[in-house]
């Protein structure tokens, strides 16, 4: 009869909370109770832990065994606290001492054999671990590369349940299995070292200067794009080399993007940081929980998924009128707060928006070649489906026209992805510099007066004329300032001239024509 203490963690949303697991071992009838909140997932660790522990000749006390999850008011879901109740209720029982588990950690799911099956958000348990600072933290082998990442935290691979009491009792095996897990570390390494990733190039697009031209300008500020046009003209084409032209993650984005699709299970087991924008292009079926988060476990939604990256909306209109606006609130501020009866949660959601969209359901409206089926109340109701309010999200509105038939005959010549990005990347150090300037100087670099504080006395008459004809409202006049000044970044200049506020307007107006 005894009580003991280890540390797991269970994920709220993209991020982990540490739990305290505590098992109490008393006389009784045999049985297991797991108190504490636990979802379906962890009240069926009863069994996974029983069998684990027997077929690694390490039977459970045939007694009466409480485990308590704490805090008590969180709702614990899915299989990451069998390990850590597992050692919990050994060291309980008294084949492990209760003072190694109280200042350790794991995490993992037990299979029936007793194997440590890896689960998903490694690296937000890991960052968990830290603030609570365990000795040592028992991870599945196949989430030691996630793990490592967080500075501050001894993690230990291993592979079964026998292994992870030997970690706690046997300073011995101990080093061996971390010796091991360094070896599995770097040998992962110089496989991705001598992995090339290879994507879809720019240069393999045939004409579409002034689609490129808008593409360009979106990677550099991270504007809101929609390309609009009949169909086969090379819209999906276009968007989909947009990650090749934006700059590799830094540091810090790595980290959270790798944390998302840790947590949402898409990164690979042994898999190291995301270094590449993420590309994302749900299908247009796809519900409102899908694009924003949800669910009855609230999980990340396409929108968080491509955070620092971008999220491609193919045939924008075949969405429903409710997931689209309910993209509203991420597009404009980041982020994305999902709300439900169990609790808040906020998700990153700062992506880069590619729409492409039809003139009409057939997609052949305005075709010289092509004659269009569609009735005019059918290509009004195609087009009610997009909210102003959503479109005014939108910094760059581009009509993609066809290209010549002769054109097409002819290999892909122009600029490739790479050259394209070094211009990217150059207007972004430009942008840092220059905002550092203002911070400096005790301002916000996005406040709209100090972004008009840039401009020359002639683009700002060329925005008050527009102002001035209703072109633009409150929300499109500040999305102009801001694509002006990443046209001047581009062109590393320091001040926004008309030659920029122009092709701002035009970029968000088709119809607009330069009023200088």
């Amino acid at each position: 009869m005894g009580t003991a203490a280890t540390w797991g963690f269970a994920l709220a949303g993209i991020e982990a909370v540490p739990i305290r697991v505590e098992a109490h071992v008393r006389r009784g009838l045999p049985g297991m109770t797991v108190v504490g909140l636990p979802g379906s997932a962890v009240r069926e660790a009863r069994e996974r832990v029983r069998s684990a522990a027997a077929s690694s000749l390490l039977p459970l006390p045939l007694q009466r065994i409480t485990v308590n999850l704490s805090p008590g008011d969180l709702r614990k879901e899915g299989a990451g606290l069998d390990l850590s109740v597992a050692l919990a209720i050994l060291a309980a029982g008294g084949q492990l001492p209760a003072g190694l588990a109280r200042n350790s950690g794991a995490v993992g799911e037990l299979s029936l054999d007793g194997s440590v099956r890896p689960v998903r958000g490694i690296l937000s348990h890991a960052e968990a671990a830290r603030r609570v600072s365990p000795e040592l933290l028992l991870v599945p082998v196949e989430g030691l590369r996630e793990a490592a990442q967080v500075e501050g935290v001894r993690a230990i691979g291993v592979r079964s349940l026998l292994e992870a009491i030997l970690a706690l009792r046997d300073p011995e095996a101990r080093t061996r299995l971390e010796q091991r897990g360094n070896r599995w570390l770097q040998r992962r390494a110089r496989l991705d070292g001598s992995a090339t990733e290879f994507g879809p190039d720019m240069s393999e697009v045939t004409g579409q200067e002034a689609a490129k031209r808008a593409l360009e300008i979106a990677a550099a500020g991270g504007h809101h794009t929609l390309l609009y046009g009949q169909a086969g003209v090379g819209k999906t084409m276009l968007a989909r080399r947009l990650p090749g032209i934006l700059p590799p993650l830094e540091s810090q984005e790595a980290l959270e993007v790798t944390r998302i699709w840790s947590v949402a299970g898409l990164l690979p087991p042994g898999a190291a940081l995301i270094r590449h924008a993420p590309f994302r292009a749900p299908h247009h079926s796809a519900s409102r929980p899908a694009l924003v988060g949800g669910g009855s476990v609230l999980r990340p939604g396409e929108v968080t998924l491509a955070h620092h990256g971008v999220l491609f909306l193919d045939e924008l209109p075949e969405f429903t009128r409710e997931s689209l606006e309910s993209l509203r609130q991420p597009l404009e501020e980041g982020e994305v707060v999902v709300s439900r009866g169990s609790g808040s949660l906020r998700f990153p959601a700062r992506c880069t928006l590619v729409a492409a969209m039809n003139p009409c359901p057939c997609g052949f409206r305005g075709s010289p070649a092509r004659d269009c089926t569609c009735a005019e109340a059918a290509v009004l109701r195609y087009m009610d489906r997009l909210s102003g309010a959503l479109l005014d999200r939108i910094d760059l509105q581009i009509e993609v026209g066809a290209v010549e038939p002769g054109a097409l005959m002819r290999p892909g010549s122009g600029e490739s992805s790479a050259s394209i990005r070094e211009r990217v990347v150059e207007a972004r150090l430009h942008a840092q510099e220059r905002a550092r300037t203002w911070r400096e100087a005790d301002s916000r670099p996005e406040d709209p007066r100090v972004l008009l504080s840039q401009f020359s006395p002639r683009a700002r008459r060329v925005l008050q004329r527009a102002l001035s004809r209703d072109f633009l409202g409150g929300r499109g006049y500040t999305r102009v300032l801001r694509v002006a000044r990443t046209i001047a970044d581009l062109d590393q200049a320091g001040e926004v001239t008309q030659e920029h506020v122009s092709e701002a307007l035009l970029l968000r107006l088709p119809d607009y024509r330069r009023v200088a």
